[in-house]
């Protein structure tokens, strides 16, 4: 109930800013604008460009969600009444990743209309990389999430939030292109942590359980992360 009541104010504070109107108006006009593009110029009913376009947007719009979870509740000085309050550090994290989460969630659900729109104009769609499309962009939005949420909880400045979460996102993101020019075993091993690497899988119509538990990691590690940071604030 604890984790319900956090999701709930965390969603309240959201929609009672500006700052989720602007998110979400964004995002319809870019991937709208996009999905024309791509269907005007290939003529070939895929979603996988779009796909591929929406997740990187959301690489940009994460840290714009995630910026101020804890690092408001710090510049507020509200962090040491939660901390004190019989709510563990891991119900404050998780109550407050599923709040975002849950924004994350009904942007992609906005996509659901390019699918139809596909399906409408072509009976034959293929819906094998449509589907694992789609999972492989929520499994990377949790990702992006537990990242912008710990990058949050680390300063009290929304803007140096942002910029942490956003370039942690863009390395592990590009941290692909390391294989091809290290070529050797430590190119190997930062070309596995290549959020872009594993999310083209998805893409591919290819759902791979070690894609899925990579992701899932990654998730449960920056929460993890993000709760000895609490933590550690709630026993100074």
């Amino acid at each position: 109930m604890k984790i319900l009541a956090i999701m709930r104010k965390e969603l309240q504070t959201f929609f009672y800013s500006p700052v989720a109107y602007i998110v979400f108006s964004s995002f319809l006009l870019v991937v709208g604008y996009l999905f024309w593009i791509v269907l005007v110029t290939s003529k070939v009913a895929t979603l996988q460009p779009l796909l591929y376009n929406a997740a990187f947007i959301l690489l940009l719009v994460s840290p714009v969600l995630t910026m101020r979870l804890i690092s408001e509740e710090r510049r507020s000085n509200t962090i040491e009444l939660l901390l004190t309050s019989p709510i563990s550090p891991v119900e404050i994290v998780i109550g407050k990743f599923l709040a975002c989460f849950i924004l994350y969630l009904m942007l992609i659900i906005l996509t659901f209309q390019y699918p139809g729109i596909l399906w409408s104009y072509a009976q034959n769609l293929d819906w094998g990389p449509i589907i694992s499309g789609y999972i492989g962009i929520i499994l990377l939005g949790a990702a992006f999430i537990s990242l912008g949420l710990f990058a949050s909880s680390v300063t009290e400045n929304q803007v140096m939030s942002a910029m942490i979460s956003f370039g942690g996102l863009l390395l592990f993101w590009l941290c692909g292109w390391a294989k091809t020019a290290l070529e050797n075993s430590l190119g190997e091993v930062l070309g596995k942590l290549s959020l872009f690497d594993r999310f083209s899988e998805f893409l591919k119509g290819i759902v791979d359980s070690g894609n899925v538990i990579f992701f899932l990691v990654f998730t449960i590690t920056f929460l993890f992360l993000t709760t000895r940071v609490l933590e550690s604030d709630r026993w100074r």
